[in-house]
This record gives structure tokens, sequence and C-alpha cells, in this order.
């Protein structure tokens, strides 16, 4: 799927609109192999040119290679071998001065620069520039080569683009992500590219090939289903009355954690800490209860459908601490031997 179609397309109507109206030399006319392609030339006079000589040939070579000749009427007769069958013009726009030609299948061996000459225009004649630019844009092929429950090893092939691109993987919400240095190839002009990456969270990915210099890119996707990580929750009463503490060490993906009471509700809870590493989250939540009654702390990982509760921790006296009584109790207690003594 390409993701800059409209920016290519609006490009492409500019470079060929640039000669058409008479410069002598445009931007470059760019175009996927294997498509057509207009190599714009026309005379800003618009004079009629049925009966002149215009010529195209491709530069870069000693000779130069023969495009297309035209010869008031007569078409070329020294074409160049690799253009033969493939090149036309436009007889109904002569009158109209214009000399462009077309291109059918385009290949790689096409890149390169034109003129389109007009030999016995005045003394000097008259010639019209232009490159042309080939690109090669394969889609990218993707595969998940080995996968456990915590993380994934996706590859990316680019085979036979032209020119280079520059190839990323992406999550779902277009962020980079990290990447080996990729392996690149070459063949000819074709440039052959692989790109490893380890991905640890269950996401939709894509691998994009981007060519700058043809405003092109293209991706291909592929979606990553791991079983994660889901730790059972650690809970602990603290020394301080009604208060406890919920733990979830090392979960992928990351767990919403929440304390709830008997009647699972959720309770009011502050974050202690939260750290992510290697792919893995630890959290640290705690809770203050101002009833007796049994908790639990649940973890919910919703990108696997994935939910585990703690063992149920229950507090039968808020007025207790985790060590001992309050002094209210402990006195209470006090009175109670001294009464039992006095009586015996």
């Amino acid at each position: 799927m390409e993701l800059l179609p409209l920016l290519f397309l609006s490009f492409c109507f500019l470079t060929l609109s640039g000669l058409t109206f008479g410069a002598e030399s445009a931007s470059p006319v760019i175009v996927m192999e294997d498509d057509d392609v207009i190599l714009p030339c026309s005379l800003s006079t618009n004079e009629n040119i049925e009966s002149m000589l215009f010529v195209w040939k491709k530069e870069g070579t000693v000779p130069r290679k023969e495009v297309f000749m035209y010869d008031a009427g007569t078409d070329s007769k020294g074409q160049d071998e690799e253009f033969k069958g493939r090149v036309s013009h436009f007889p109904e726009q002569l009158k109209h001065g214009n000399a462009s030609i077309r291109i059918n299948k385009t290949t790689l061996e096409d890149n390169g620069n034109y003129t389109c000459s007009f030999p016995i225009i005045q003394s000097s004649g008259k010639t019209f520039r232009i490159e042309l630019v080939v690109g090669a844009a394969p889609q990218p092929s993707v595969t998940n080569l080995d996968q456990t429950n915590d993380w994934a090893l996706l590859q990316c092939d680019v085979q036979g683009a032209y020119p280079k691109p520059t190839v990323e993987w992406w999550n779902s919400n277009n962020q980079t992500i990290p990447s080996e240095e990729p392996q690149v190839s070459k063949n000819g002009e074709r440039f052959y590219v692989t790109l490893k990456a380890t991905v640890r969270k269950i996401d939709r990915y894509r691998c994009v090939a981007t060519q700058k210099e043809i405003h092109h890119q293209i991706y291909k996707e592929i979606n990553v289903h791991l079983n994660g990580a889901a730790p059972k929750p650690y809970v602990t009463m603290l020394e301080t009355k009604g208060q406890l503490e919920c733990e979830v060490l090392g979960a992928s993906p990351k767990p919403t954690v929440e304390w709830w009471d008997n009647n699972n509700k959720t309770l009011h809870s502050k974050m202690l800490q939260y750290k992510e590493e290697h792919g893995l989250s630890y959290i640290t939540i705690q809770t203050t209860v101002t009833k007796p009654g049994c908790y639990r702390c649940v973890a919910t990982q919703m990108d696997i459908g994935h939910q585990i509760p703690s063992s149920k921790i229950c507090v039968h006296d808020v007025t207790r601490s985790g060590t001992g009584m309050t002094r209210a109790a402990l006195v209470s207690v006090i009175f109670g031997i001294v009464g039992i003594l006095a009586s015996v």
C-alpha cells in the first residue's frame, strides 16, 4: 500500500507541465518501471512542425542513442534497438508544435538524460533537455521469524528497489521502532535490503520503504499476537492501619492494576512505582481501607484478554497495625486483665 500517492501524482503533473510550455529544461520526469511515460517537448511558438525534422536522443553513451526521429512525415529508421517498438509520437499534435513522445513499458535501463532537438530551426538549431527517472518500488515482504510468550523477531525484505530505499519498522502509531542494522546488497542498479526487529508488545507493525528521490513510499503490515507475561499480583498488609500494597512484577503487555473490595468495586489507589525493563512492566500500588473485609488486587491486560486477581487479603480490624494493637486497644486489654485479677 502506498502512503504518498497524491504527492507522487501531483509531482509528476508538475514535471510534465514544465517543459510543455516552452522551457528548455525541466525537473525530472518520474515513472515506475513497466509503466508508460510521456517525455514532453513543444515549441513555445506553437508553430506547425509537420514538415520539420526533430530528433530524440539519449545521452550518456558515445555515440548517443537514437530514441526517435521524425523527418517531415517519415519516422526514424536509425532507432536504437532497445527503443524499437516502444516509442511513438502524437501526429495530431504536430500542427501545434508538440514533439512529445511516449515510451511504453519503461525499464531501469531507460534512466537518463534525453534531448529533443530541432536541428534546422535557425542556424544554431533548438534543443530541449529532460531527465527521466525510472523507479522500482516492490512492496516489502514481512515474516515473523521466531516468537516466544514475550517477544517476536520480525524480518522485512525489499527486493530489487531503485533508487536505494530507506527501510524502517513502524508500530501502529507510525512511530519508528528500534531495529538491527539493515543488510544491503546490490545487483546491477537494484538494491536488496533486509531489516530485522525484535518486538515485545502485541500490535500491528509495518515495514515501510521510502524512496525520497522518486517521492514514493510503500509498506506491508503484520500482526503480532504474543501470549504475554501475566504474573499473579503479590499483596501485603503494611504497618500503617488499613493500608494494603500490591506488586505486579514483569508483566507484558502493561496491565491495569486495581484494588477491588469483596463486591468487585474498585477502590481508590495511588501509584507508588512504575517502570519498564526489556518490555516488561513493574507496578506497585497502594490503597487504604476503612472497613473490615476481604480485598483483592486485580491485574487486567486488555491487549491479550487476560485478567488475574491476587489471593484475597482479609482485614478484620482496621484499627490494628501490621504488627500490634493501637493504644486504645492495648489499654482495653490491660484493664481487662486488671479486672480479672481483682476478682480473684
